[in-house]
């Protein structure tokens, strides 16, 4: 049995999650609707998870920024939100075209009680400003609202940095750094239970809903995965990380999957966070980027949500036979750009991020429920890979143009010592 445990111990946390994750499936297929008794596991991995999520996005972010300095970080954050916004309108536009291309919606028959309603006013620039500072960080933490948390921390920093008492500032960088570190212990124990809560959340999804309830929504769910799919590999992969961060391809897809493999089981950027920063890491990201670009990107960078939102509302629209004006369009970019900013990496969120939307454009808010059974299944996890893969591509632009440096490219010296070495 020592044996068995040691060898096992062995085996990288990729294959242990893939294994978790085939097991679910088959599980689910052969006990049907007694695999949903499995819930609980997923559910307690993702609670675990994100207990200490928080704790840990406040530590690394005050480290980080308390750590270099005002300046330093000011320019990763300026780069970090450029290139996140750009994604995002361009992940809209994608997935805007996905849902014309397969004419999603067409042909269902909706609820003669949902009422079509007034066009709403998109929400305001100045909300949601005012939504990012907290009036009391503890309600923040108590609400588990990333965003607010995220913008006490890099204040909480900015101010270590800059008071004069160097000796007090290098305490309390010692400080939250051991903090961070207790943090990462507990996660570590954390993700050792990891292959058994994706393999109850794949029973249960698969058990409760089947494979075949899927045909009629076909068409929805190939916009999702073809978005998924251009927004990932084209967009974050090739455009952003290999020709603006200079990391080949090759290399970003081979340390990614593991991180991709755990969002599409637990459909949550959200608690993906502890793997991501691994995955990072493994990628040779430098600390003080992976520090502050990833829980930063877990929080304001939504690809696939901002994706699903436009795909999502031209479904209804579609559902309803009401084609879509240009002004419209604009509505929903402007909407999704917005309301993706911030929003809870947790399951589901976009779809209740949709509501509002749909509300602006005069469609009703209660044709959420038909994309609700399924969206554990593919969308969810489909929006889940793009918000993750977008972090870990902004990470490569930002080590390239702050640090001067080039992800996976080994450096000179490593060369010189490899070449004089043989």
């Amino acid at each position: 049995m020592g044996s068995i445990w040691r060898a096992y111990k062995k085996v990288s946390t990729f294959y242990k999650v893939l294994g978790g994750f085939v097991l679910g499936i088959v599980l689910g297929l052969i006990l049907g609707e007694t695999a949903t008794y499995l819930q609980f596991l997923g559910t307690l991995m993702v609670r675990l998870v994100s207990m200490v999520v928080l704790p840990l996005v406040m530590s690394m972010i005050i480290v980080a920024v308390g750590d270099v300095g005002g300046k330093s970080v000011g320019k990763m954050g300026a780069i970090s939100t450029i290139m996140f916004v750009i994604s995002s309108i361009l992940a809209i536009a994608i997935g805007l075209g996905f849902a014309s291309l397969f004419n999603v919606g067409s042909g269902i028959i909706p609820d003669e009680a949902w009422e079509l309603g007034a066009v709403a006013a998109a929400p305001g620039v100045l909300d949601v400003i005012l939504g990012i500072v907290p009036d009391n960080i503890f309600t923040a933490l108590t609400r588990a609202d990333l965003l607010q948390v995220l913008a006490f921390s890099i204040f909480v920093g900015i101010a270590i940095a800059a008071i004069p008492n160097k000796k007090h500032s290098s305490m309390l960088i010692d400080f939250f750094t051991a903090i961070s570190d207790v943090i990462q212990k507990v996660l570590s124990y954390v993700m050792g239970f990891m292959p058994i809560g994706v393999m109850g959340i794949m029973a249960w999804l698969v058990g409760r809903q089947g494979l075949a309830s899927l045909l009629e929504f076909a068409p929805f769910l190939a916009a999702c995965l073809a978005a998924t799919l251009v927004i990932h590999l084209g967009v974050q992969v090739f455009l952003f990380a290999k020709v603006i961060g200079g990391m080949s391809m090759r290399h970003f897809l081979k340390y990614s999957k593991e991180s991709t493999l755990f969002v599409w089981a637990t459909a949550s950027s959200y608690a993906t966070l502890p793997v991501a920063m691994d995955v990072a890491r493994k990628m040779g990201i430098k600390d003080r980027v992976r520090n502050f670009v990833v829980p930063y990107g877990i929080v304001v960078n939504m690809d696939g949500t901002a994706a699903y939102l436009g795909i999502a509302t031209v479904f209804v629209a579609n559902v309803h036979g009401i084609a879509l004006e240009p002004m419209s369009i604009v509505m929903i970019v402007v909407a999704a750009t917005l309301g993706s900013l911030g929003a809870a990496g947790v399951p589901g969120a976009a779809v209740v991020m949709l509501v509002p939307v749909l509300g602006m454009l005069g469609l009703p808010p209660e044709a959420v429920v038909l994309l609700l059974g399924f969206d554990r299944l593919i969308p969810g996890p489909a929006r889940g890979v793009c918000n993750i893969g977008g972090d870990f591509a902004v990470c490569a632009i930002v080590q390239r143009f702050v640090d001067k440096e080039i992800v996976g490219k080994p450096k000179k010296e490593e060369v010189d010592q490899s070449a004089g070495g043989s």
